[in-house]
């Protein structure tokens, strides 16, 4: 169990780690393209996850998500803040984190009862369509 609990510090430290220059190259180079890459590599590392058998392994896949997600979160906040008026923004981040917050709770419960009934290699293997299912919404945000 401490091996997980590992496995989980070193997401959140490169989480940490990134946001920062996350948002930095993003105010230079763009929200866009950054979301586009980190959707791809979060689909790409949830279908590895079916495929370790070692410890190391995970911590190197939990390393480049935290990477990913520091960037992903860091600028689709940013992103929403740019397509919001600015007197609204506080209320438009406050739903998106519910939202959030909501599906994730939603997913989590009913993924309980999924890898009970397919597997739990069935959980990740969803998540990567739904990954990258939702990146084509990106090409419609203006």
């Amino acid at each position: 169990m401490e091996k997980l609990g590992f496995a989980f510090a070193i997401m959140v430290l490169l989480q940490s780690c990134t946001s920062y220059f996350a948002g930095r190259f993003s105010d230079k180079l763009g929200r866009r393209p950054f979301l586009f890459i980190t959707a791809y590599a979060d689909a790409v590392i949830l279908l590895l996850y079916t495929v370790i058998h070692q410890t190391y392994q995970l911590y190197l896949l939990q390393g480049i998500l935290g990477i990913t997600n520091g960037v992903s979160d860091t600028i689709s906040t940013s992103l929403l803040g740019d397509l919001t008026i600015k007197e609204k923004r506080g209320s438009s981040v406050g739903k998106f984190n519910a939202i959030v917050g909501l599906s994730s709770a939603v997913g989590l419960s009913l993924g309980g009862y999924m890898a009970k009934i397919y597997g739990i290699k069935s959980l990740f293997y969803l998540a990567a369509i739904v990954v990258t299912l939702s990146t084509v919404l990106l090409f419609f945000i203006r």
